[in-house]
């Protein structure tokens, strides 16, 4: 981090930190904002949700790199979004086979996560916890990752935006089963967590693309 920190201050190019697992880097980051470097930085809801005191000997859905540290900072870490050092949260969905998640082994197992689906939930659920609004969760998943990639058309609801929308229920609560996901490999940590949120509809440029089973049109 301090390497890309102080390429970008004597090139002023502009650079962007990706999967920001570790909240000893939030005050380095922080400074260089506050200096005027062109940076911005990312967490995943992996990071926002997990202890790594909680996780199970050998439960190697959770193995991802960087790895998950404990509840003290996964609690940093939301104070760096609450006081923008992070600006945005990325899924980093990373699916893979199950067979190389067997074995227990944390050192030889593949270090990702899936979560694009259960993402948006896993967020909402730990940031209502914490007095964060729906606001704040559309910023952070929306509206500032549409800006970083130039994709001005779509990220946040406005006239002459385009039509990328979700009805959302934050007050339902649903639990994950791993099997019902439409991941191709459906192997995750969140398997069997409660999560707070429900999509009614998603629509793509203005096409509907999802509807709940049950939900009226």
């Amino acid at each position: 981090m301090a390497l890309v920190i102080a390429a970008a201050r004597e090139t002023g190019a502009r650079v962007h930190i990706v999967h920001v697992s570790s909240a000893r880097v939030l005050p380095m980051l922080a400074d260089a904002k506050r200096s005027g470097v062109r940076i911005t930085a990312e967490t995943c809801p992996h990071y926002l949700t997990f202890a790594a005191e909680d996780i199970p000997d050998g439960a190697t859905q959770f193995a991802v790199c960087p790895p998950i540290r404990d509840g003290d900072n996964r609690g940093s870490l939301w104070q760096g979004l609450a006081d923008g050092t992070l600006d945005m949260v990325v899924s980093d969905h990373s699916p893979c086979a199950p067979s190389m998640k067997a074995g227990g082994d944390f050192g030889r197992v593949f270090g990702g996560i899936s979560s694009l689906e259960v993402a948006p939930r896993a967020v909402w659920t730990h940031a209502a916890q914490r007095g964060f609004g729906l606001p704040e969760l559309c910023r952070w998943m929306s509206e500032q990752p549409a800006a970083l990639a130039g994709l001005g058309d779509r990220g946040r609801i406005a006239v002459g935006r385009r039509a990328d929308l979700c009805a959302f229920d934050p007050d339902g609560e649903q639990a994950v089963h791993a099997g019902t996901l439409r991941h191709r490999h459906a192997v995750t940590p969140y398997d069997g967590a409660v999560l707070r949120g429900s999509v009614a509809q998603t629509w793509l440029a203005g096409r509907l693309i999802y509807e709940r089973v049950g939900q009226p049109a």
